[in-house]
């Protein structure tokens, strides 16, 4: 199952269980997927967390019922998962502005948004792949144990790092996640492909590369919608970001990472690599 698929059906069970006690952790369990990587995903495309929306889909679900019949407002807010009338009535005038008794009673109606039409609109706002709404994370120093070569044979060198691990298991990598470092000199480009290592050596044949901690702006690109805008897309978020923040450069060298973890399934629908930019506040 892909990754939109996957939120499609975070979104379809959320509704069929509104009446439950629902949280990130048990969904991310239910999908297969870390809390953090989950909650990512979902957020980016519902637009808000986890917790917010499940809120809104129960106030959703109850302006229908008080639209549509003539049960109190106790037992409306009870079916949709509130704990008491107050608790209902207080959350739902902080969403629609008015009370649940005023709703009913000026004859109001909500409109739904399926999961299929939210996955719509969040692939509209793509930019090509690239989902230009980076959050800033924080890394230490990393030693990164893999196999390097020319940036413009990319595949070349995936492909000998992959035998490579295959024939020497990397001993010493900290996770199954795997980088790509690109450093820019000039019109060439140097490319790294790695596992993260404890310790600062590798064992023979494999090269290592240091990079410093740093913050940086952190993009997720959608594998199936193509990397041919990435580069104009963060680069005018550079240039335009109202956090202040700009490229942090390595020996006065360009480079970005690229991250693949649980959320990476190749070229299928939804697939996820995160983008790393070096930056710092201007």
């Amino acid at each position: 199952m892909n990754n939109f698929n996957i939120i499609k059906e975070a979104l379809v069970y959320i509704d069929n269980h509104l009446d439950e006690q629902i949280s990130y952790e048990t969904l991310a369990g239910k999908f297969h997927f870390s809390p953090y990587y989950f909650h990512r995903m979902f957020s980016a495309v519902a637009g808000k967390t986890i917790a917010a929306y499940i809120r809104d889909r129960r106030l959703l679900k109850a302006g229908v019922h008080l639209s549509s019949d003539d049960r109190s407002i106790l037992e409306i807010g009870l079916e949709c998962g509130f704990n008491s009338a107050q608790s209902f009535s207080r959350s739902f005038k902080e969403v629609y502005g008015i009370s649940p008794s005023d709703y009913r009673k000026y004859g109001y109606k909500p409109v739904a948004v399926t999961a299929e039409e939210m996955i719509m609109k969040f692939t509209n706002r793509l930019k090509g792949g690239i989902y230009v709404n980076p959050n800033i994370i924080k890394r230490g120093a990393m030693v990164i144990a893999g196999v390097s070569g020319d940036g413009n044979k990319t595949w070349e060198v995936w492909n000998r790092f992959e035998s490579l691990i295959k024939e020497k298991p990397v001993e010493n990598k900290l996770s199954e996640n795997s980088y790509e470092v690109r450093l820019y000199d000039g019109e060439k480009s140097i490319v790294h492909v790695g596992f993260l290592v404890s310790g600062d050596e590798a064992e023979h044949p494999y090269e290592i590369i240091r990079l410093p901690a740093s913050q940086y702006a952190s993009f997720d690109v959608y594998v199936e919608k193509g990397y041919e805008s990435e580069n104009d897309a963060m680069n005018e978020w550079l240039g335009t970001n109202s956090g202040g923040y700009s490229e942090k450069l390595l020996d006065d060298k360009h480079y970005c990472v690229e991250y693949y973890d649980e959320r990476f399934n190749g070229s299928e629908a939804g697939s996820i690599v995160e983008i790393w930019i070096p930056v710092e506040k201007k």
